[in-house]
C-alpha cells in the first residue's frame, strides 16, 4: 500500500501535493550542478524522520558525503552513527578499476541492494554514472527490473542520473518503468541562475501537483522554492 511521506520541507511538500509516495521507484535526472544530490538528500531527510532505514550508494567517501550534505543543512551524522543510515562508497582507496572490472559494478551493487532488503527500507543511489559507464543494455535493464521488484516488495528506490548515463535506445524503456521521474535543469530568473524541477511523472500522489517549480539550494536554509512560476521562467 502506498503512503505519502513528508520530505521535511513544507515548501517542497506543497509542490508534490503533500509529500512523496512510498514505496516508489524514483528517477532524478539532471546535469552537473542542477541539485540532484540536494534533492535526494531532502527526500532522505523526510524518510529518516519517518523512521525509515536507508542505504545510500555514493561516489563520495563516507566522510565526504556526510560533510557535503552538512554544508547544505542536511546533517546525517546522527542517523549514520545510530545505523539508520548506511553509506556505501563506490570509490575505494587504492583500487584502480579497469573497463572489465567496472562492467560488473552494476550487477554487484544490484545484488548487494537485493541482499540488504531486510536491513533497509530505502536505497538511494547518487549517482548511477559510475555504475553504467561500461555496462551493456542487458545489465542496465536487469538492474531496473530488480529495482521494480524491490519496490513491489515494499522498498523505496531513489536514483539520480546524468542524461548520458543511460544509452539513448534504453531511455524511454527505463523512464517508462519508473513511478516518479523528475527532470532538473537551470534557468535564469531576474538575472539570477536558479535550479528548475519538472515533474514528468508522479504515480501515487494523493493530491494535484504542480508540473514544476524553480528552487535554490541555500547554505543556511537548504532547498528554497523560488516564488515565480515556471511559466514565467
Amino acid at each position: 500500500m502506498t503512503e505519502i511521506i513528508s520530505c521535511g520541507n513544507e515548501e517542497v511538500d506543497r509542490q508534490f501535493g503533500g509529500g512523496v509516495p512510498f514505496p516508489t521507484l524514483m528517477l532524478i535526472e539532471g546535469d552537473h550542478g542542477t541539485g540532484k544530490s540536494a534533492l535526494s538528500a531532502q527526500f532522505m531527510k523526510g524518510l529518516l524522520d519517518s523512521g525509515k532505514k536507508i542505504l545510500c550508494v555514493t561516489e563520495n567517501t563516507v566522510k565526504e558525503y556526510i560533510e557535503n550534505m552538512k554544508a547544505i543543512t542536511f546533517n546525517f551524522s546522527t542517523a549514520f552513527l545510530r545505523n539508520r543510515l548506511t553509506i556505501m562508497p563506490l570509490h575505494m582507496y587504492g583500487v584502480h578499476w579497469n573497463k572489465e572490472q567496472s562492467a560488473y559494478l552494476l550487477p554487484v551493487v544490484g545484488k548487494y541492494i537485493g541482499n540488504s532488503f531486510k536491513e533497509h527500507n530505502v536505497v538511494v543511489i547518487d549517482s548511477l554514472s559510475l555504475l553504467t559507464v561500461f555496462s551493456d543494455a542487458s545489465r542496465i535493464l536487469e538492474f531496473f527490473t530488480q529495482c521494480k521488484y524491490l519496490v513491489a516488495r515494499g522498498m523505496g528506490v531513489i536514483i539520480t542520473i546524468h542524461p548520458e548515463d543511460i544509452p539513448p535506445d534504453l531511455r524511454m524503456r527505463v523512464k517508462g518503468g519508473v513511478d516518479v521521474y523528475l527532470k532538473l535543469g537551470v534557468t535564469n530568473i531576474g538575472g539570477k541562475d536558479v535550479k528548475t524541477l519538472k515533474i514528468v511523472k508522479l504515480i501515487g500522489a494523493k493530491e494535484n501537483t504542480d508540473s514544476g517549480f524553480a528552487f535554490d539550494v541555500d547554505m543556511t536554509f537548504g532547498i528554497k522554492i523560488v516564488p515565480i512560476s515556471m511559466a514565467n521562467a
